[in-house]
């Protein structure tokens, strides 16, 4: 029965072949221990004529150390040179039987120095090659002074031989493992530098775009509307003014712009060191919706100049209540707008409602399906971030409204994050 969540992700088709070949390791590990222990046990019965408690218990604790070597190989290696020690004081070899080592014994030894230089240091490997070496030797002047001593000797240095030279292999191997691994994540390493460096020029590219498209297009604005009374020496004081304002909101948009565009080249730069806007200049942005077209009465701001508000929380109300004027200004000229801002049990809570407009409601009937709401997913996301909240809702007359709530906490403004 479904939860109605999201359904586990499959494994990828690699990790499953890797889980598959580690199965099989393990599958020929068990199966090669299995084997040494069954040929080992009634070899040490009957060439060695060692009792049935040694014979069987030395076969399995000397197979059962290749595995633990897999697994740990510090202990795996350790518990292998007790059989080997063990064994030749019980022996009593019959004819010609190698010793200090049986053919088995130096087989399942062989296998746990090579598992060892596979699964570990090459330190540990050499140890556990000199340790059993030490034991054949200690074996062959200790515990058989006598008869057995040119045989013995010839056993231990082809044991020395043989697994030295396997173990350097096995040693060899590692370490070519190993580059090979690190050859892999150097090549994970360039490839995520290319990426960052490939999204550095991008970020670039786009900034010079945006400043080729638009700083031209400001610059000439700003020009027209400073230089507008010296043109047309007729214009009124109300229309001087007005051009004052477009210039001035032009040279703000430009200035905010390149703060945007700085970002964009060095994302590592952060932004200008210039002040940001807060709750002091509210009233010069409604002002300018005012020269807009925006019928909006001087909120009451006294209250919540009172308090001390962070610059946090106050450059998101500045921002919140900029992108509601300019939603009204594209899609309600001519509306009547009411701010209202109020402090309540450490919450500030910023109401911006405007009314129907005829104009509107016209363009929007003409924009219908096209505007996909990026502002109002803005101020939602300026929100959260400071652990606030955003409600935009249209109302039963035509008009609309936006209600921010934001925290006051300190705690709440620590997470929060500067934003343009």
């Amino acid at each position: 029965m479904s939860d109605g969540g999201e359904p586990p992700a499959p494994f990828s088709t690699v990790t499953l072949w890797r889980m598959k070949g580690i199965s099989w390791v393990w599958l020929g590990t068990a199966a090669v221990c299995i084997a040494l222990m069954a040929v080992g046990a009634p070899l040490n019965m009957v060439l060695y004529h060692m009792p049935l408690p040694f014979a069987l218990g030395m076969a399995i604790l000397h197979s059962a150390s290749l595995g633990l070597t897999a697994a740990r190989p510090m202990a795996g290696t350790l518990v292998s040179l007790l059989p080997l020690a063990i064994m030749p004081l019980v022996s009593s070899p019959v004819g010609a039987a190698p010793m200090p080592f049986s053919v088995v014994a130096m087989i399942t030894q062989v296998f746990v120095i090579c598992v060892a230089g596979l699964r570990a240091r090459w330190q540990l490997a050499a140890g556990a090659w000199l340790a059993s070496v030490v034991v054949g030797v200690l074996a062959n002047y200790v515990t058989m002074p006598d008869g057995q001593s040119e045989g013995a000797q010839i056993n231990v240095v082809i044991f020395a031989a043989v697994s030295g030279g396997l173990m350097v292999a096995a040693v060899v191997a590692q370490q070519w493992q190993n580059l090979r691994v690190e050859l892999a994540a150097e090549r994970t390493v360039s490839a995520e530098e290319q990426s960052r460096r490939r999204l550095a020029e991008e970020r670039t590219r786009i900034a010079r775009e945006l400043h080729d498209v638009v700083a031209h297009g400001m610059s000439v604005v700003v020009v027209q509307a400073t230089t507008a009374s010296y043109r047309h020496p007729g214009l009124s004081d109300e229309l001087k003014q007005e051009f004052d304002d477009i210039a001035a909101n032009s040279r703000r948009a430009m200035t905010e712009m390149r703060s945007m565009l700085g970002s964009l080249r060095n994302s590592g730069a952060g932004r200008q060191l210039g002040p940001q806007p807060g709750l002091s200049d509210l009233p010069q942005l409604f002002a300018s919706a005012r020269s807009a077209g925006v019928r909006i009465a001087e909120p009451e701001l006294s209250g919540v100049e009172s308090h001390d508000i962070g610059e946090v929380i106050a450059l998101t109300t500045y921002r919140i209540v900029q992108e509601a004027l300019s939603n009204v200004i594209r899609h309600a000229p001519g509306a009547t707008v009411k701010a209202e801002f109020v402090i309540s049990g450490g919450q500030l809570t910023i109401s911006v409602v405007n009314s129907s407009s005829a104009v509107g409601a016209v363009m929007a009937q003409l924009d219908r399906g096209q505007h996909l709401g990026q502002g109002l997913i803005g101020m939602r996301e300026r929100a959260v971030i400071v652990g606030g909240s955003v409600v935009c809702v249209p109302l039963s007359d035509g008009g609309f409204s936006v209600t921010a709530s934001l925290p006051l906490s300190a705690a709440n403004q620590a997470n929060g994050r500067r934003q343009p």
